[in-house]
């Protein structure tokens, strides 16, 4: 019998807040029968990593410290589960030194960066970072130290921050058509595919089935959230970001509230009060019992009930910088209708449940209309057990162990193709 190749994963990991950790927690199952799997968790979180992942056999949890100790062996492969946000800062620390497959969750990593080098009291080397990446910026953004003195929104849109990542990179993966041509445009100059010894592949982000809910929690999490049988569910679920159109989901509630009976509005995730006082805006605007609801930081299954009971979902981003949804494929699981938008990569999720609306100045009279459409059907009767075995059915194809062969085909074309 072959040994079993070892393998490096760089990743967020449970417990920590993180998609991403829950990401490659699916595909965990798959690589360890097939690899020698050592987790590489951020200093100061592999035991609590080792703890919540005690149910996953064969696989064993280190820390960085412990990876640079020991030295990866030279038939050794690396991954690296990288996106946009503060718990992927430590991977650029390795992602060139010890360079593997990257799995590319965010076409633009430029927060990545500029976290990074706060955390590492190097502000002033995202400047020279920007310039190795090739982007030149006004003078009034810069210092003369080199450090940012403003950071307009437009940057973390176009300033991607990934052309060194994809130059050390051994193999790429994305989720969606827009994010591959995003990743090609801002690495131009780097041959990309198997012909130039650095494949990429496109895998959608993966769905799972719905779980199996206890009645008695379902109800437990409904009554906490004041939703009652007879009420027309309106979710924006996920994290609440500035950017996640919050404020034109309330302009469009406020519009229809006094002409559609028994609307409720939730706001399904923690806030982010530094982007978007949320809670803020609904205490002015609403102080009376119609107000919508924030339900602060929900877990995988208390958010999977509401996405379940809700009759319409709102799963909108404005700006995009190019990110794959977890949450809009999981929202349709749910058998309600769903909205998203028609930028980036979100028109490239298809089912008869969602829907789109185009950015713009008209959004809010869209999303008005969204809203009457919905609740109109509602009114007259939907089959959700239907809805919900249909769009099961519908995305079978996207199970984690439909997806995970090409997954493993990537990391083994890039194992052939090292030098």
């Amino acid at each position: 019998m072959s040994k079993r190749r070892r393998l490096y994963l760089f990743s967020p990991l449970p417990p920590q807040r993180n998609g991403l950790a829950d990401y490659i927690v699916e595909y965990l199952p798959y690589l360890t029968t097939q690899f020698d799997v050592y987790l590489v968790s951020e200093s100061g979180l592999a035991a609590g990593a080792r703890q919540a992942l005690a149910h996953v056999p064969a696989l064993t949890v280190i820390d960085e410290a412990h990876f640079l100790a020991r030295q990866p062996e030279a038939d050794a492969q690396t991954l690296y589960n990288v996106g946009n946000n503060v718990d992927c800062a430590y991977m650029l620390d390795y992602v060139h030194r010890w360079p593997g497959v990257v799995i590319v969750h965010d076409v633009s990593l430029f927060y990545l960066h500029q976290v990074a080098a706060h955390s590492g009291r190097l502000n002033s080397a995202l400047g020279s970072w920007l310039v190795r990446d090739q982007y030149l910026l006004p003078d009034d953004l810069m210092g003369p130290d080199g450090s940012l003195t403003r950071t307009p929104g437009t940057l973390y849109q176009e300033c991607l921050m990934l052309r060194e990542i994809v130059a050390s990179a051994q193999g790429l993966m994305v989720h969606t058509n827009y994010a591959e041509q995003r990743l090609r445009g801002g690495a131009l100059d780097i041959p990309i595919g198997s012909a130039a010894g650095k494949p990429l592949v496109r895998i959608p982000h993966f769905v799972l089935p719905p779980p199996k809910l206890d009645a008695h929690h379902v109800s437990q999490v409904l009554e906490r959230f004041d939703v009652q049988d007879g009420d027309f569910l309106m979710l924006v679920p996920g994290f609440l970001t500035g950017n996640k159109m919050l404020y034109e989901v309330m302009v469009a509630y406020d519009q229809v509230l006094h002409e559609l009976p028994n609307l409720k509005l939730v706001f399904a995730g923690e806030e982010r009060a530094s982007e978007y006082p949320l809670s803020q805006r609904i205490s002015q605007r609403w102080p009376h019992a119609q107000a919508p609801k924030v339900t602060g930081y929900l877990d995988a299954i208390e958010l999977d009930i509401l996405l379940g009971r809700a009759d319409l979902s709102f799963v909108l981003r404005y700006p995009t910088y190019g990110e794959s949804s977890g949450i809009l494929p999981r929202a349709a699981m749910g058998g309600g209708d769903v909205v998203t938008v028609d930028i980036g990569a979100y028109p490239e999720f298809e089912s008869p449940l969602v829907t789109t609306v185009a950015v713009g100045r008209h959004v809010v009279s869209q999303l008005v209309a969204a809203i009457q459409a919905s609740y109109g059907r509602w009114s007259q009767g939907v089959n959700r057990g239907q809805r919900r075995l249909d769009e099961a059915r519908r995305l079978e194809r996207l199970l984690p162990h439909a997806l995970y062969g090409r997954l493993k085909g990537l990391l083994d074309a890039s194992w052939g193709m090292r030098s």
